[in-house]
């Protein structure tokens, strides 16, 4: 969710949607222009949203967050991009992608979706040694910050080496309860002290460190605040089904 579509999980993701706002007019379900025998061209794995360009590596999730539209509504759509993938696609796919999408004069390149990126760790840390080979000033990874419990290792530290430079962490609650109820997974009441302890590490090696929240109904923004802060991180309160920023297809 996708910085990212702070829906709120690894997709952590930007949702650049605003409340009834659809599948722009005359664009297929892939985000691109339909073909003139309505058959959508291949799946979207770099989109760009202003000056950043998103990479988009999985759609597959740990959570089950209730306030993602892909969870709520069955909808991957993102800026007019339609970020639903059938399938995995292959590292060397990805950097295609985002080369023909252009790196250069791009303010940041973000590993988000519909989907948490570090399931795919191997491929976020080799495009991230990539990005950085290729001059790309800033690389940022939206994610759910359960990495190193899925993974039975600490990560941030990986990520770090690979030169990624910014990582928005969904921490989504004040306390392990709201977080289990709002973004239920096989991990339980593991998960929430997980994420805060993804939080410190990444405190420790990578430069800039943000913690975020979705402003689900009910859910306290001062109470999220001081968790975040007292981890030592940025907090960013992120806007209900009114998420990230929006692309103008005709400026594409």
């Amino acid at each position: 969710m996708p910085a990212a579509l702070a829906l709120g999980t690894g997709c952590a993701l930007e949702a650049h949607r605003l409340p009834g706002q659809g599948r722009s007019p005359g664009w297929c379900r892939s985000g691109q222009p339909a073909t003139h025998d309505g058959v959508s061209p291949d799946p979207v794995l770099a989109y760009p949203l202003k000056d950043a360009l998103y990479l988009n590596l999985t759609s597959a999730c740990t959570l089950s967050c209730t306030f993602c539209p892909k969870i709520r509504d069955d909808d991957f759509t993102v800026g007019g991009f339609d970020l639903r993938l059938r399938r995995s696609p292959a590292l060397e796919e990805v950097w295609a992608a985002a080369r023909r999408a252009g790196l250069e004069g791009r303010s940041e390149v973000v590993f988000t979706g519909f989907g948490e990126a570090t399931r795919r760790l191997r491929a976020v840390l080799e495009l991230t040694r990539r990005l950085k080979a290729a001059g790309v000033g800033r690389v940022r990874l939206d994610t759910d910050g359960l990495a190193s419990l899925r993974e039975g290792r600490d990560v941030p530290p990986e990520l770090a080496a690979a030169g990624l430079d910014a990582v928005s962490v969904s921490l989504n609650a004040a306390d392990a309860a709201t977080y289990a109820e709002l973004c239920p997974s096989r991990y339980g009441a593991a998960a929430y002290p997980a994420v805060q302890a993804f939080i410190r590490s990444a405190l420790r090696c990578i430069p800039e460190v943000t913690a975020s929240a979705v402003a689900v109904p009910g859910l306290s923004e001062a109470a999220c605040r001081a968790v975040a802060e007292a981890l030592g991180a940025r907090f960013r309160w992120r806007p209900y089904d009114a998420i990230g920023r929006l692309a103008d297809p005709a400026k594409r």
